[in-house]
């Protein structure tokens, strides 16, 4: 899989600010340096709800925007990460996963009908 292969269109967008607070929320330059300080977070504390990819028109480097979740808190955190790379989609989709996978157990007994009915 490729960067442009994840970079979807959604058909609505997720903010990239916190309405509340100007401090909830970050940046990071490059994906490691976001996996860096995320890959051992603790998903009921820090839960990736959403992630979108997107490629700059003029330079066609993509850039990442993951919105986090902080469960106990209620905080809205949307992450900015200036360059994401084609080296970079292994290492996302592994750290995705049990997000995804959170998100299934959220919302049981309904996903697996809901997955089933695809």
């Amino acid at each position: 899989m490729t960067l442009k292969e994840l970079a979807i269109d959604h058909d609505y967008y997720a903010s990239g600010s916190n309405y509340y607070s100007n401090d909830a929320g970050g940046k990071y330059d490059t994906w490691a340096d976001f996996y860096k300080e995320f890959k051992d977070a603790n998903i009921d504390m820090n839960l990736v709800y959403r992630w979108d990819i997107y490629e700059r028109e003029k330079s066609g480097r993509y850039y990442m925007q993951v919105v986090i979740i902080a469960q106990r808190k209620g905080i809205y955190m949307p992450i900015h990460i200036n360059y994401v790379d084609d080296k970079d989609v292994d290492q996302i989709q592994e750290f995705m996963r049990p997000h995804f996978e959170k998100l299934l157990i959220i919302w049981q007994p309904l996903s697996g009908r809901f997955l089933n009915a695809l």
